[in-house]
């Protein structure tokens, strides 16, 4: 039996792991490719996410794939995980078998550095996956054949190039980065609210618990209801994690940042109705603070509270998501929340109707006319 050994952190894991794993599969002639996550990794900084989240994402990428398993012995163990203990317990674990470790052409210099290398080389056939624009060292290759008696072959592989490390900071930055997980992969993570993980701890100090765990359930609202609609469903997902971000700040303080940065100018209702301003305040917070360009993302978080006549489908979802979330808890909600995914602005005029109600039921005026326009144009 011929076994091909994947490891790395999986933090997430990527297409870019199933692209390697595949194409080592059909070169090498292997029998199956066993993914191992490391649990406390040499030279790199501990996971952000945990081990069952880790082992979850592993399991949903390759689902697909009879070939491919996942060995939880790293991650099981406390302590570094250290290649060469791992070949030495895959080596009791399947005796007749020849093993395959597959790593990238960049560990070529400093697999020496590694711990115990001649064991390393002694237990496995080493597999370097070469990418386009990575030069090889042949004849460093030769002497760690002679020194070691190694196995080393090369495999080039022209997919696609991304790392975990770039996939994360992507997602701090509230970019795209669907293209490089699988659609499963990445229900996951906004299901579970996985990343951006810097930012969502930002945004917890900001938030009271309560808030923050409605943040979380607007976003996987506006994630679902983007994928109904076939928006784009990672935008939806950003605006309506930050969509509040602002809520706990008071009300001079909000001002003293509507006036610092002066990007959007304040409606004459929301003056009115200070509660609401918070919109506005999110989306310079967002832009600012954290760092968010992408105006449709903005857009969404500056008119999730009042609405706009110009809203786009987008702006739609995160305000309508913002009432149906899971954790709002109202006479109509599970009607309302059967309309959004059936009629988006059939579902606003009917929160815009609650809206009016609930106004006139605190004896509050609002802006009449402009709730009117609103209504006017989405029943056009």
């Amino acid at each position: 039996m011929k076994i091909g050994i994947l490891g790395g952190t999986f933090d997430p894991v990527h297409k870019a792991h199933i692209e390697i794993a595949k194409l080592s599969y059909e070169k090498l002639g292997l029998d199956k490719v066993i993914f191992i996550p490391n649990g406390i990794p040499p030279h790199k900084n501990k996971s952000s996410i945990s081990k069952e989240d880790k082992l979850n994402m592993l399991n949903l990428a390759i689902k697909d794939y009879p070939y491919f398993s996942v060995d939880t012995f790293e991650i099981d163990k406390e302590g570094t995980s250290f290649l060469y203990l791992t070949l030495e317990y895959l080596n009791k674990k399947y005796p007749s078998a020849d093993l395959y470790f597959i790593a990238g052409s960049d560990n070529l210099k400093t697999i020496t550095t590694w711990k115990n290398p001649h064991i390393i080389f002694k237990l496995s056939n080493i597999v370097f996956v070469k990418r386009p624009k990575y030069k090889l060292d042949l004849k460093f290759a030769d002497l760690l054949k002679e020194k070691y008696n190694g196995k080393i072959s090369f495999i080039d592989f022209s997919g696609i190039d991304i790392s975990s490390t770039t996939i994360r900071e992507k997602f701090e930055k509230c970019e795209e980065v669907s293209e490089y997980l699988s659609y499963d992969v990445y229900s996951y993570i906004v299901k579970n609210s996985l990343y951006p993980f810097n930012l969502r701890k930002k945004l917890e100090k900001m938030l009271d618990e309560k808030r923050f765990i409605h943040s979380k359930n607007v976003a996987k609202e506006s994630y679902n209801l983007a994928c109904h609609y076939g928006e784009n469903y990672e935008k939806a997902y950003y605006a309506g994690l930050l969509h509040d971000c602002a809520k706990k700040l008071d009300y001079d303080a909000q001002i003293n940042i509507i006036n610092k940065y002066n990007d959007y100018e304040l409606m004459e209702n929301e003056l009115s109705y200070p509660k609401v301003i918070h919109a506005l305040t999110g989306a310079l917070i967002a832009k600012y603070e954290f760092g968010i360009s992408d105006t449709e993302i903005l857009n969404a978080i500056r008119y999730h509270t009042l609405g706009s006549v110009k809203m786009s489908t987008l702006d739609k979802i995160v305000y309508i998501a913002d009432l149906i979330s899971e954790d709002r808890i109202y006479k109509g909600v599970e009607i309302l929340k059967d309309l959004a995914y059936n009629n988006i602005d059939k579902a606003i005029l009917m929160s815009i109707e609650n809206t009016l109600n609930y106004l006139d039921d605190k004896r509050i005026q609002p802006d009449v006319l402009k709730l009117k326009e609103m209504l006017r144009r989405l029943e056009a």
